[in-house]
């Protein structure tokens, strides 16, 4: 047995779990062994078990979040149940989705130390841990700084410093990079592929992404419904990326192509898994090409209207502390436009969007801020959110209300519009967002989904005509978040205007017809997303990639491929065309 806990610290066996209150079991049935020092990716839907089984693993079920739990837990050899929270966090620590519910204290190295010093550990040893910790996770020149001033990626790096200081030989992870920008994502996954490899720490984290599983993982357990569907190597389990597919699960653009090659005879053996693989390979493929594939005119214009919806002019802002959130903003917006905002976190991409929807007022008297033909400079919020309507990162922030009903008809009842409009408007808008079923729901109980969905039913009511979307995708499994630029774009095709910040390129490929990227302040890169993507040099200095399909087209164009193709259906049909000429 002892030798058993020696190759395998964390087993289930036979365990399933169902919250308190809900008749709806979250797990099911679950039998898993995770064996010491590999790092296991789980993968699944929104709702489909993944947190539910990390909280289970670390032991915060059933010792902190209460339900109906059935078979046995074991970490190193304990039985989470028979254990308290604080000694199993010295064999595995748990790290959360949202890296400030870890934020204890008002320096960094304050909070790495709060888990040791609450130990009763001689001084010296706190020391070591806390600095171990810190130069681990990369925080060391940090450690003075106010958690709450760090970036995305350093809060969740200092999240793990919490637990990494308790010296646990386990760390599991709820979706790490969900709410991280790309810099924030490649530091915490570098850390993590660090961690493992220095000092072999089995590491656990739960996704809804199959590429960045591919890049950490050695292993890859799938969800769907609460129960364990598929489970095993990485590449393995990859290979059934039409599986993965259909349960809803994110794979990567270079298995999509290459899974769709290999349906068309054009490729043998193993889909790709990764852009190098895939990249050799179809350079191997493309050796005897017949043809060269016809190119677009990829930087066509669209035709604009003569008149901007939204007008900015010599907009400037500085934060306490001598921040330059954003410098001279000069920018013009069209109706009918939807407007992809991006660049890493900080480059002034919200604050932006505050000065549009008039949550900021411009100092400067020269400053001109003009939407819709309103100068914000002195409207007041009740014109303003007539004309523009803006939908938080965290929908929670904007909830208000019980009931999914009331919540979307609150801002026409705060224009003092009639009842009978009011009933009428909130069926029309639950008809389009599909919430029919949910009016009388609590709206604390929805999905991050849902909640989203609630949140821009209370905007889109009033009908305003420019909506302005915070990162309404984070958190967000790949199908809600289809889901989601689908109904922006439908509204858009209604005659809106949609201004959406985002990190997720793949997203802004498909929908997005104009890009505008921030860095420090600025506007340095706008056009179409065609014209954007093929400026990597540019894109590299904000820390953001385009697609993997256009960064595998730009390692291909010596080749032929179009440098700045957008979509697997380019890929695929440009391969062709260069092999049958068709």
């Amino acid at each position: 047995m002892e030798s058993m806990y020696r190759d395998y610290p964390v087993i289930l066996e036979d365990v399933s779990f169902t919250y308190e209150g809900s008749d709806k079991p979250a797990l099911k049935d679950i039998d898993l062994r995770i064996r010491r020092g590999e790092v296991t990716a789980i993968l699944g839907r929104t709702g489909s078990g993944k947190t539910t089984l990390i909280y289970v693993m670390g032991g915060v079920i059933p010792n902190y979040v209460k339900g109906r739990l059935r078979g046995c837990i074991l970490v190193e050899g304990l039985d989470t149940r028979e254990h308290p929270l604080y000694e199993l966090a010295m064999h595995i620590g748990v790290v959360m989705d949202d890296p400030e519910a870890h934020i204890v204290s008002f320096t960094v190295w304050e909070d790495a130390a709060f888990g040791p010093s609450n130990l009763g550990l001689p001084k010296d040893e706190v020391m070591k841990r806390i600095e171990f910790a810190l130069d681990a996770t990369r925080l060391g020149a940090l450690r003075y700084r106010n958690p709450y001033n760090l970036s995305g990626g350093e809060k969740q790096s200092l999240a793990i410093a919490g637990v990494l200081s308790m010296m646990p030989n386990i760390i599991a992870l709820d979706e790490p990079t969900s709410m991280l920008d790309p810099l924030g994502s490649m530091r915490v996954l570098s850390i993590l592929k660090d961690l493992n490899k220095r000092y072999g720490i089995t590491i656990i984290l739960s996704s809804f992404d199959a590429e960045e599983a591919v890049e950490l993982a050695d292993r890859i357990i799938v969800l769907d419904k609460g129960e364990v569907v598929m489970d095993g190597d990485t590449r393995d389990i990859l290979q059934e990326a039409d599986i993965l597919e259909k349960i809803g699960i994110r794979i990567p653009d270079v298995s999509k192509l290459t899974m769709k090659l290999k349906m068309d005879n054009l490729w043998s053996g193993d889909i790709a898994i990764n852009i190098d693989e895939a990249f050799k390979r179809i350079v191997d493929i493309l050796r005897d090409r017949r043809e060269t594939p016809p190119r677009p005119n990829p930087y066509k214009e669209i035709e604009k209207p003569r008149e901007p919806i939204v007008k900015v002019r010599r907009l400037s802002h500085t934060y306490p502390g001598g921040v330059k959130a954003l410098q001279d903003i000069n920018l013009d917006i069209y109706n009918g436009e939807f407007v992809a905002l991006i660049g890493q976190n900080g480059s002034g991409k919200t604050t932006l969007a505050k000065y549009l929807c008039g949550l900021l007022k411009p100092r400067d008297r020269y400053t001109e801020i003009i939407v819709d033909g309103l100068d914000l400079r002195n409207a007041r919020m009740k014109d303003i959110v007539k004309k523009i309507g803006y939908v938080f990162q965290i929908p929670e922030q904007q909830l208000f209300f019980t009931t999914v009903k009331e919540e979307i008809g609150f801002g026409l009842r705060n224009l003092g519009l009639p009842e009978d409009y009011i009933e009428d408007r909130v069926e029309e808008i639950m008809r389009i967002l599909e919430l029919e079923a949910y009016r009388d729901s609590v709206t604390s109980s929805l999905d991050r989904g849902r909640k989203f969905r609630v949140v821009l039913g209370s905007v889109i009511a009033m009908d305003p005509k420019i909506i302005v979307v915070d990162e309404p995708t984070t958190g967000q499994d790949w199908i809600e978040s289809t889901y989601i630029c689908r109904l922006l774009d439908d509204l858009r095709r209604r005659g809106k205007t949609i201004i959406m910040i985002t990190h997720e390129m793949e997203l802004v490929a498909r929908f997005a017809t104009r890009v505008i990227v921030m860095r420090e302040g600025r506007v340095i890169l706008d056009g179409t997303p065609r014209y954007v993507f093929s400026k990597p040099e540019i894109l590299r200095s904000t820390w953001v990639q385009p697609p993997q399909i256009t960064r595998l087209s730009q390692m291909l164009s010596e080749y032929g491929i179009p440098g700045d193709t957008l979509s697997i259906e380019e890929m695929y049909s440009y391969i062709v065309h260069m092999l049958r000429g068709v």
